[in-house]
C-alpha cells in the first residue's frame, strides 16, 4: 500500500472536552482526541498544552499554521467549544504530517 493512501485512510476528530479533578482538587480540562485507523476508534485525552508542545515540536521539522490561541481579543479567554473547535481545524490542517504524530509525539 502506498504512503500516502494509509494516511488518507485515518481520520483524526476532537468531539468532545472532559474535566478531570486532580488529586490537589483542581479541575483540569481535557480534550478527547479520536483517531479512527484501520476501521478501529482510538482515543487519548490531552490538555492544550499538550497540543503547544506537539506544535514546537513539529514546527521544528516541518512549517505548520499559527497555533490557535488560547485568548480572544475581546474577552478574557475563548469559550471552550470554540477552543475545541480550533483545535481540531489545526489538527486537520497540517493532514497526514499531524496524523502521524498524535500517537508518537502525544
Amino acid at each position: 500500500m502506498v504512503l500516502q493512501e494509509l494516511f488518507h485512510m485515518i481520520e483524526v476528530s476532537i468531539p468532545s472536552l472532559e474535566k478531570e479533578v486532580d488529586e490537589s482538587g483542581k479541575t483540569k480540562k481535557l480534550f478527547r482526541v479520536e483517531v479512527l485507523f484501520n476501521g478501529r476508534k482510538h482515543y487519548v485525552l490531552r490538555r492544550s498544552s499538550d497540543f503547544q508542545n506537539l506544535h514546537r515540536k513539529l514546527k521544528k521539522i516541518i512549517q505548520t499554521p499559527d497555533f490557535p490561541s488560547k485568548r480572544n481579543p475581546h474577552l478574557r479567554t475563548k469559550p471552550l467549544e470554540q477552543r475545541q473547535q480550533e483545535l481540531e481545524d489545526y489538527i486537520q490542517v497540517r493532514g497526514m504530517c499531524h496524523r502521524c504524530c498524535w500517537t508518537s509525539c502525544m
